[in-house]
């Protein structure tokens, strides 16, 4: 008998542990959630280059400053590449910003700038992090996109 008590004892402890683990992963979820929407009233603006790699735009770009547009209703991205236009899709988890490919425009830019690595980094999964007003797209632990509001 006190082998059964034992083995029911276990199985109810077992089955609170359950109970708890289970109710801290719907907390978990609710709260990203929120950051999502928190996240995403953020980012509805338009938002201009302010640097790329470190390098200041006014030094990568002569004369468009590129500039990004989230859109939510549709989960697109859009914006201006300092020559082209380009547009693509994009999910958002948690504040990873993975994109679909994009598709730009094809003209001939009459000034050299730094257009092609500005939508290879785009085009990449990103960590997104906002400092000081400041869009920052993040990968592989370094700052290589900075955005600020228009």
């Amino acid at each position: 008998m006190k082998k059964f008590a034992k083995i029911n004892l276990i199985v109810f402890i077992m089955t609170i542990i359950c109970f708890t683990i289970k109710s801290c992963n719907t907390t978990n979820t609710i709260t990203d959630k929120i950051e999502n929407k928190d996240l995403e009233s953020k980012l509805n603006k338009t938002w201009v280059l302010k640097s790329i790699e470190q390098t200041n735009v006014s030094d990568a770009f002569k004369e468009d400053i590129p500039s990004l547009m989230f859109d939510f209703t549709n989960h697109t991205v859009s914006g201006n590449s300092g020559c082209n236009q380009f547009n693509g899709g994009f999910a958002l988890l948690g504040n990873l910003y993975a994109p679909t490919p994009l598709i730009t425009t094809r003209m001939i830019c009459p000034s050299k700038n730094q257009e092609s690595k500005l939508l290879d980094l785009l085009a990449k999964k990103s960590t997104l992090i906002f400092n000081n007003y400041t869009l920052q797209f993040v990968q592989n632990g370094k700052v290589v996109l900075e955005f600020i509001p228009k």
